[in-house]
């Protein structure tokens, strides 16, 4: 199910990782979510270049964590992201963090990203190219034979 989106991240957490309860600190979940949505915004063509010759990048605007599971130290995890939707300024992707060791998805970070003009800090439209490299990433995600674990809380409204 979620091997049919390319792992984005791909580790095992090291002891440093490890807080008092005995399993991963819920920040390392945080940060392997934003790593790997940054890595599926730079696939994209929406990363330093992007902001460089556009002017434009995207902020996260909206973001609802989950916790399903835990990882312990020595366990692999990947981190798979999914987009969902696009709006005329936003979109709506999900990150899912994966236990190789159980198998199960233990960890899910739905946001909500938007394009920003970077000289006056506002949402603005996607550009042509970038609106037409999401659209073909939502439609392949979208063509997936499971659902998105979603809150329901966070949606495109425009």
């Amino acid at each position: 199910m979620v091997a049919d989106l390319p792992a984005l991240v791909d580790e095992v957490a090291p002891p440093e990782w490890e807080d008092g309860n005995g399993h991963v600190n819920v920040s390392h979940y945080f940060t392997l979510h934003l790593r790997a949505a940054e890595e599926s915004i730079r696939s994209l063509d929406l990363h330093d270049e992007y902001r460089r010759d556009a002017g434009a990048g995207t902020f996260s605007i909206e973001q609802h964590i989950r916790f399903l599971g835990e990882v312990l130290v020595g366990d692999r995890v990947s981190v798979h992201v999914r987009w969902i939707a696009r709006g005329r300024k936003v979109a709506h992707a999900v990150s899912l963090v994966v236990n190789h060791r159980t198998g199960t998805v233990v960890n899910v970070l739905e946001m909500l990203e938007a394009h920003v003009d970077l000289t006056n800090r506002r949402t603005s439209e996607w550009g042509a190219g970038a609106a037409e490299r999401l659209d073909a990433l939502i439609r392949g995600h979208g063509a997936l034979a499971w659902s998105a674990p979603l809150s329901g809380t966070i949606r495109v409204r425009s």
